[in-house]
C-alpha cells in the first residue's frame, strides 16, 4: 500500500511562515501525524509571495466573494491569492492527498467559521473553501478538530478507510476482496452513522460500488458520539454474555458500570471488549474498530 499523504498547514509543522515570522507547531500533527502519514506543508499566503514578516491579513466583503485586505493598510491581495490557487490546487490534486489538516481561524486557511472584519460575518478561509470545495470527498479537519478524542477518530476514520477503500477498487480481484472490507468495517460505521447501516449494507449486497463509496462517505463524514460507541458495545455485550461464563460476565457488566461512572477510561473498556472478543468472538476479531486501540487515536 502506497504512503497516504496529508496537505498540512506548513505553520503546524513548525515552519516560521506566519505573518509575524513566527509558527505555530501543533504537538499531535509533528508527533503522531507525521510518524503516520507522508505529511506535505503548504502555507497560501507565504507561498502567494505575501512575503515573511508581512501584514497581518483579513476576510472581508462577502462569504460569496470574500477579499483577502491587509489588517492595517487595507490592501487588496485577493487577486494575488486566487491567481495562485488556480497553479496550487492543480499541483496539490496531482499528490493524490487523503486529507488536509488546517491552521484554525485563519484568513487562508480556517476552516468555518472564521471571523470577518466586520466581526459579524463568518465564512472560510480562501484556500480553505477552495479545499473543501475542490476535494469533496476528503477528510478535512481543523487542528483544534484533533485535539478532541470524537474529533481524531472522525477524520482518521475516513483518511484510513477511504485510502484502503480506493486502494481495494484498484485491485484486480476487487470482487472478492470488497465484501470482506464492508464486513470488516460494519463497528466503525456504527459508530459514525448506525442508521445508515442498512443502506450501505444494500449496496454492498448489490455490488454498487461507486454508490457505495459516496454513500461510505457520507457515513464517515458524521461525528462518532459516546452513545453511538455505546451502541457498538452493547452489540458486542450481547454476543459476549451469550458466550461466556458466569464470572467472566459479571466481571463484564462491572466494568460496563466502571467506565460509565468515570471510573474505567475509554480505551481500557475498549480493550476489556477487545479480550473478550479474541476469547469468545474471534468473528470480530478483523473488525477495523479496534484501531481505535491505536495511540494514533
Amino acid at each position: 500500500m502506497k504512503p497516504i499523504r496529508l496537505i498540512v498547514s506548513s505553520c503546524l509543522l513548525g515552519e516560521r511562515v506566519r505573518y509575524d515570522h513566527k509558527s505555530k507547531p501543533d504537538n499531535y500533527v509533528c508527533n503522531q501525524l507525521a510518524k503516520a502519514f507522508e505529511l506535505i506543508p503548504v502555507c497560501p499566503e507565504f507561498e502567494s509571495g505575501l512575503g515573511v514578516p508581512r501584514e497581518a491579513m483579513k476576510l472581508c466583503g462577502s462569504t460569496d466573494a470574500p477579499e483577502l485586505r491587509g489588517v492595517l493598510s487595507g490592501s487588496d491581495r485577493t487577486a494575488q491569492m486566487r491567481d495562485w490557487l488556480k497553479k496550487r490546487m492543480v499541483e496539490l490534486a496531482g499528490l493524490e492527498p487523503a486529507g488536509f489538516v488546517l491552521k484554525s481561524k485563519s484568513p487562508s486557511c480556517g476552516l468555518y467559521p472564521v471571523k470577518f472584519a466586520d466581526n459579524v460575518t463568518e465564512g472560510a478561509g480562501i484556500f480553505a473553501a477552495c479545499v473543501v470545495q475542490a476535494f469533496p470527498e476528503l477528510a478535512v479537519a481543523a487542528e483544534t478538530q484533533l485535539a478532541d478524542r470524537f474529533g481524531r477518530q472522525k477524520f482518521l476514520d475516513k483518511v484510513i478507510l477511504m485510502s484502503r477503500f480506493r486502494e481495494l477498487v484498484s485491485h484486480p480481484d476487487m470482487v472478492e476482496l470488497l465484501p470482506d472490507f464492508h464486513s470488516n468495517i460494519k463497528l466503525c460505521a456504527m459508530s459514525h452513522a448506525p442508521g445508515r447501516m442498512a443502506e450501505l449494507e444494500k449496496f454492498a449486497r448489490r455490488g454498487d460500488w461507486g454508490t457505495y463509496e459516496r454513500k461510505l462517505s457520507v457515513v464517515l463524514d458524521a461525528m462518532p458520539e459516546q452513545s453511538k460507541h455505546n451502541n457498538v458495545w452493547r452489540h458486542l455485550q450481547s454476543v459476549l454474555m451469550a458466550r461466556s461464563d458466569d464470572y467472566e460476565r459479571t466481571a463484564l457488566l462491572r466494568s460496563l458500570k466502571e467506565f460509565e461512572q468515570g471510573e474505567l477510561d475509554f480505551k481500557a473498556m475498549l480493550m476489556l471488549l477487545r479480550i473478550g472478543v479474541e476469547k469468545y468472538a474471534p468473528e470480530y476479531q478483523s473488525q477495523f474498530y479496534w484501531r481505535l486501540l491505536d495511540p494514533l487515536y
